[in-house]
């Protein structure tokens, strides 16, 4: 299964970057700054989306997206790396933080070494692979590695050796007098489920997906409840909408519910499959679907995206989904 949401979760949510407390060229790296973006990512704020560039991930401030390198899943400790590393680029846009590209991109290599060291105080790294051996090098300089979170105010200065090995690095092109754009995180709407190519049970078929939006229960249904809530019928809206404008022909939409495991499977399960019908009932009623094509269903608590032994990872698993193919 290649990096999605949940990778980049367990990366930025790590405690070990609770340890952090630093500057680079005026970007503050700190443990509260990577629960923020933790934050925004699990509530859709900045979009995860899943790459084909095998070790190079991306972090696209106009969008607020991620891209993920390609990796399988669960990632290794260097790929868990990447994606603080593309993280950080996040903190530098949520708080406006302006700087050159290159210190912009030196300042996220100065953490991913550092959380690497912090994980263990010899990491691998792969060949090809020479700006994070450099940054390593100069986070032990910096005592980074020993005392992470000492506030240490380090100047553009002091990271003109990693700058230097950008300019040789054959896939960094920004020049260094531009400005790295710092638009900040916008609210999203709508929350569109990015799919990532892998098979998913979707009611009594597998398929896979190729248009996907998800809205936590939470926004439709109260507690113990499949009645849509007052309101909910915007975020319905929107939903249909964004599958309209690109549904083929050949489309059926499934609808599928999904729980946490509080309660029991069989109750779950029930309730998944009477909230899903709940939108299918609506979408009809508004005329928004014709009945034909919607299938409706529920999978209760059988296919977790979190880990529902948090109430963050529950709060995930509570879904509808609504994918056509």
């Amino acid at each position: 299964m290649p990096l999605g949401q949940m990778d980049v979760l367990t990366a930025v949510g790590d405690s070990v970057l609770n340890k952090m407390d630093f500057s680079v060229d005026g970007l503050h790296i700190r443990g509260e700054a990577y629960r923020k973006i933790f934050e925004l990512i699990r509530d859709d704020q900045i979009l995860v989306e899943t790459g084909d560039d095998e070790g190079l991930a991306t972090y696209n401030s106009e969008t607020d997206t991620l891209t993920t390198q390609k990796a399988s899943s669960p990632p290794d400790l260097f790929n868990k790396s990447i994606l603080v590393h593309e993280c950080t680029h996040a903190i530098k846009d949520m708080e406006y933080v302006k700087m050159t590209a290159k210190a912009n991109e030196s300042a996220a290599y100065l953490a991913q070494a550092v959380y690497l060291l912090l994980k263990d105080p010899n990491p691998t790294i792969p060949a090809g692979y020479g700006v994070v051996k450099t940054a390593i090098r100069l986070a032990k300089q910096f005592n980074l590695d020993s005392d992470p979170g000492s506030k240490r105010r380090i100047s553009y200065e002091e990271i003109v050796p990693l700058v230097r090995r950008l300019d040789e690095h054959p896939g960094y092109h920004s020049e260094q007098a531009s400005i790295s754009t710092a638009n900040g995180i916008s609210a999203k709407a709508p929350k569109h489920l990015r799919v990532e190519g892998s098979p998913e049970r979707i009611g009594p078929a597998t398929a896979t997906a190729t248009i996907g939006f998800r809205v936590p229960s939470e926004e439709l249904f109260a507690f113990d409840s499949f009645r849509l809530k007052p309101g909910s019928e915007q975020r319905l809206r929107e939903a249909a909408a964004y599958i309209k404008q690109r549904l083929q022909p050949d489309h059926k939409i499934y609808i599928t519910g999904h729980t946490d495991n509080v309660g029991g499977g069989g109750y779950n399960k029930r309730l998944s499959r009477q909230r899903a019908q709940a939108v299918a009932d609506f979408f009809v009623r508004e005329k928004l679907f014709d009945a034909s094509l919607l299938q409706p269903g529920g999978d209760g608590e059988d296919h977790p995206v979190a880990d529902n032994g948090t109430p963050e990872g529950r709060a995930l698993n509570r879904r509808v989904v609504i994918e056509a193919m």
